[in-house]
């Protein structure tokens, strides 16, 4: 049985992920774009039932190597995803094994669309992008007024410095009179 997930225009900010019941080669085949032009054929696209799907947008994770971190570990804070909604599928994430596909809101092209989900994929959530806190206040600083001081003016060399580099230069210039005078370098 095929589930249908709606995919409003522009993604909606939610991330989709889903078990994929293959492991290795097959795996990295079943996601990974044809080359053709219009990536006809692809598998991936077809079991999602998808009209559009961006390869730049999805990822593809095996579970054992997030290690450490684990999996709600990685969607929270490596992707910002809500760590509630993503605490409340705990455990149909942890259930997941082997490999998974991550689709990112944008993997849709922003064109709304209806997946019938096929084997061997299995839909392990969707999941909201943590919006960060904005406020509307204006900025109160020097540099948001546009009133951005001078730049300092370039300093010149100091008296001292001056006779030094001209010793440097006099020196330069008598060492290549003495190799012209006495034959160069043999």
């Amino acid at each position: 049985m095929s589930e249908r997930i709606e995919i409003p225009a522009g993604g909606g900010q939610i991330v989709h992920v889903f078990g994929l019941d293959l492991t290795g080669p097959e795996a990295e085949a079943f996601v990974r774009k044809p080359t053709t032009e219009n990536g006809a054929g692809w598998p991936l696209k077809v079991a999602l039932g998808a009209r559009q799907l961006e390869p730049a947008h999805i990822e593809h994770i095996r579970v054992g190597d997030l290690a450490g971190i684990g999996l709600t570990g990685y969607l929270t804070e490596g992707l910002g995803l809500d760590p509630e909604a993503v605490e409340a599928g705990r455990d149909r994430l942890d259930a997941l094994r082997g490999e998974v596909v991550i689709l990112r809101p944008a993997a849709f092209g922003g064109e709304a669309q209806t997946l019938t989900v096929e084997p061997p994929l299995i839909h392990a959530g969707g999941y909201p992008e943590l919006k960060g806190a904005t406020t509307m206040e204006p900025l109160r600083s020097p540099s948001a007024e546009g009133h951005l001081s001078q730049p300092a003016a370039p300093s010149t060399p100091t008296p001292r410095a001056v006779k030094w580099m001209a010793a440097i230069a006099a020196a330069i210039v008598v060492i290549g009179l003495l190799i012209a005078l006495t034959g160069g370098f043999r």
